[in-house]
């Protein structure tokens, strides 16, 4: 029953919905609702009960990038630049563990063609900010989304073609077709991430590289916060560290061949629209009193820091 959850009456727990475990703990209520249940075998930690279809296309609409500062076709240029210098650390790492695809013919008396350029596919594309920086180092892009909203906004950068709107398990690409996919901020969203990554694994060509950035139970800022931690968040449905990872990551033939504490480019002005959607005790007002103070040019200027997140390469096993 992988990627299922089943109940274990005898025991009145829930079964993992990654291992299969029977022995899993309920930890807390979230404060919007459900419970964070911990599997005491692979540790991975999983909301219950999931938001429903509809609870979930209304999180993903337009109003959930206003953290982001992004209203209708508005661009925030803070926001794009912030981000952007995110996924080139993303990008680079991807580089750095894919085969060569220099996209350069060889020169001579008899040239020969420009191989294609390497197919990426970016699931979980929000607004298309990865896509664009990796369609102009080489890369032919494509990205599923399931906000109708960021999808619009990303197939208006990109083409139609390019976007699917909907999850990885409806979309339809060719198997093997893709020399790398990345999943950042993705993997703690899906309802299944077994299968989730059962169908990013059949796409993946020899030799292609799969990016997954997820937050990580086993990070310090997890430690010190605890329940408190800023990544329980209502559409968070799974929260992974490395043990749980490489468990997830096997049932979907998978490994781990690299695994880092990411990092991520942040501003105050971001921080600030994103503490004021997603309310802390201690770092909303923090924030507000950094932003009071700051002078304008401060506000966007970026800074690179952990914030309890991990960055993975996985290959195919052999």
């Amino acid at each position: 029953m992988n990627g299922q959850f089943r109940t274990n009456f005898l025991h009145s727990s829930l079964g993992c919905p990654v291992c299969t475990s029977p022995r899993t703990k309920a930890r807390f209520f979230l404060k919007d609702g459900g419970v964070i249940h911990r599997c005491r075998h692979c540790t991975v930690e999983f909301l219950f009960p999931q938001p429903d279809e509809n609870q979930l296309k209304q999180l993903y609409s337009e109003s959930y990038y206003a953290a982001w500062g992004l209203s209708g076709q508005l661009e925030n240029e803070s926001t794009r630049a912030m981000k952007t210098a995110t996924f080139r650390l993303r990008l680079a790492l991807i580089r750095r563990f894919l085969p060569d695809h220099s996209g350069l013919g060889v020169g001579g008396p008899n040239p020969t063609p420009a191989p294609a350029k390497p197919r990426i596919l970016d699931v979980g594309c929000a607004t298309g900010y990865f896509l664009q920086l990796a369609a102009t180092e080489g890369f032919q892009p494509f990205g599923v989304e399931y906000s109708s909203y960021a999808a619009a906004r990303a197939r208006l950068a990109l083409g139609a073609d390019a976007i699917f709107q909907g999850t990885l398990e409806e979309a339809v690409f060719p198997n093997g077709s893709f020399a790398a996919i990345a999943m950042s901020d993705l993997l703690e969203h899906v309802k299944l991430p077994v299968t989730t990554l059962q169908h990013a694994e059949s796409l993946m060509a020899p030799g292609a590289v799969l990016l997954i950035m997820t937050p990580d139970t086993g990070s310090l800022s997890h430690t010190i916060m605890g329940h408190r931690w800023t990544h329980y968040k209502p559409e968070h449905l799974f929260y992974f560290n490395r043990r749980s990872l490489a468990e997830v990551a096997k049932r979907a033939n998978l490994r781990i061949i690299y695994l880092e504490r990411s990092k991520k480019a942040l501003n105050l002005a971001y921080l600030h629209t994103q503490f004021a959607v997603y309310r802390h005790w201690l770092l909303t007002p923090l924030v507000n009193f950094l932003h009071r103070l700051a002078p304008q040019k401060l506000r966007t200027r970026n800074f690179y820091l952990s914030i309890g997140e991990m960055v993975a390469i996985l290959k195919k096993n052999a």
